[in-house]
């Protein structure tokens, strides 16, 4: 989550949808007043800046922000975990917290801006980041029980009362034209080329849709209904 003061946007960060490319490459235009939220230990470090850490303003108490920086450097996942609980801004925060936390007249002034992906995608994508092989049952029987779980679906991040609040819609599909297209409203020079994150964890390179079985699709397009609605994805 980022929000801009430097340029007047917040982006709302949703979950595999490529959100951490968009935020590394927008984190990089930011103040040093501006709220940029940590990502994972590993991702944080490897958009750091020689050996000053990007994320800041995140916390109220500076112990806590310095506590987690601390945590990231050391990669200490308990400590980063403990430190993370006491942030008040945090990366996959919904639309609400981040207007309640927020100046009202800042956020009802920014552009606000968010990715998507298509469901399918989304689902087999989140399906492969948590499996865990000595943990978990064979893949086939764990993608099943997660997508009846629903955890992949994203329409929550973004809007408040049921209501997309959002004025911008990046597509995982179209990542950097799109970036380069909000890039050119706030008047930020994109790169040609976006930081690849969080891309090692998928095993089958298949579309979903061919991964997923057809009662598998049935239920996320049920589960992902607003999110199939809102942005025309085909079934």
């Amino acid at each position: 989550m980022i929000a801009s003061f430097l340029h007047n946007f917040v982006f709302i960060k949703t979950k595999k949808t490529g959100g951490t490319a968009v935020e590394v490459t927008l984190g990089a235009f930011c103040g040093p007043v501006d709220i940029i939220t940590p990502l994972g230990p590993h991702d944080e470090l490897l958009r750091a800046t020689g050996h000053q850490l990007v994320c800041r303003n995140f916390a109220s108490d500076p112990v806590v922000e310095q506590e987690l920086k601390q945590a990231v450097i050391d990669d200490d996942k308990n400590a980063y975990a403990k430190a993370r609980r006491r942030c008040e801004f945090y990366a996959h925060m919904p639309a609400g917290e981040i207007r309640d936390r927020l100046d009202a007249a800042f956020w009802e002034s920014a552009y606000k801006i968010t990715v998507e992906r298509h469901p399918y995608e989304k689902a087999v994508s989140a399906a492969f980041f948590y499996y865990r092989p000595r943990q978990h049952p064979p893949f086939p029987e764990f993608l099943d029980n997660f997508v009846r779980s629903g955890k992949y679906a994203t329409y929550r991040f973004y809007t408040i009362d049921g209501a997309p609040v959002v004025d911008e819609f990046l597509r995982q599909e179209t990542l950097l034209d799109d970036l380069k297209r909000v890039g050119e409203k706030l008047g930020l020079q994109i790169p040609e080329q976006l930081q690849r994150t969080k891309t090692r964890s998928r095993k089958d390179k298949r579309p979903a849709r061919d991964i997923l079985s057809d009662e598998q699709k049935n239920f996320v397009y049920e589960f992902c209904r607003p999110e199939f609605d809102l942005l025309g994805y085909e079934r």
